[in-house]
């Protein structure tokens, strides 16, 4: 979990457990893991589903029983999924996450589930094209380790969805901010030649291609920013 003056942070802190504690929750979970792995190795669910199921799992592992639902209900099946995430609400998180797996579920937005981390430039052709990739890292869920020592790999699938929501969300102009990757796809080689001798400009650049997601404006004068 993200710790910042020896206190975890971030929006989804509330529903995060110590490191410590990850390797006997990744025991706890073993055997969902390996069938939902499975299920995404074989292809024999739709990604969307499989990603909500990962999601509520975990939800369910750390709040216990889904009291974290205003509904009560219980885990829904495949033909009810939709219904059940218009009428529940997350606790414990910002609610990007529930809009973000409802909208992919309902083919409205363009996610692409994969089992490694992106690289940035993966992540800008990506956004250039008009879709986001979500991460499970199935080993380190398995074994119960951090991600490049930041997030647990639940945490991480919650990072994603809340950055697609960002991409997707209408007052945030999906499509202006296609445009702007694009120009920064185009002029990358650049962009690439001026990360090779200047380290800071390099990390910047790269959190704007692959971790950034805000009104194309704001893209742009980030942009301007660390070009000057």
């Amino acid at each position: 979990m993200p710790v910042r003056d020896g206190k975890p942070y971030g929006s989804f802190r509330k529903m995060l457990v110590p490191r410590e504690d990850l390797p006997k929750e990744a025991f706890r979970l073993k055997e969902k893991l390996e069938s939902l792995r499975a299920a995404f190795e074989n292809r024999t669910s739709p990604h969307s589903e499989l990603l909500i199921r990962f999601v509520l799992m975990y939800m369910e592992e750390r709040k216990g029983r889904l009291s974290f639902l205003k509904t009560g209900r219980p885990l829904p099946d495949r033909s009810d999924l939709n219904s059940f995430l218009t009428e529940v609400r997350f606790y414990g998180m910002p609610d990007t996450v529930r809009q973000t797996l409802l909208n992919w579920n309902l083919g409205n937005w363009d996610l692409r589930l994969i089992d490694r981390l992106p690289s940035s430039y993966e992540m800008l052709t990506s956004q250039a094209e008009g879709y986001r990739f979500v991460t499970i890292d199935w080993d380190r869920a398995m074994q119960g380790e951090m991600i490049e020592d930041v997030r647990d790999a639940w945490e991480h699938v919650l990072h994603d969805l809340a950055h697609a929501f960002m991409f997707f969300r209408e007052e945030y102009e999906h499509e202006g901010q296609v445009v702007f990757f694009k120009e920064v796809l185009s002029d990358y080689s650049i962009y690439e030649e001026r990360t090779k001798r200047d380290e800071v400009f390099r990390s910047k650049f790269e959190y704007c291609i692959s971790d950034m997601n805000s009104h194309p404006a704001h893209l742009r004068l980030y942009l301007r920013a660390i070009l000057r």
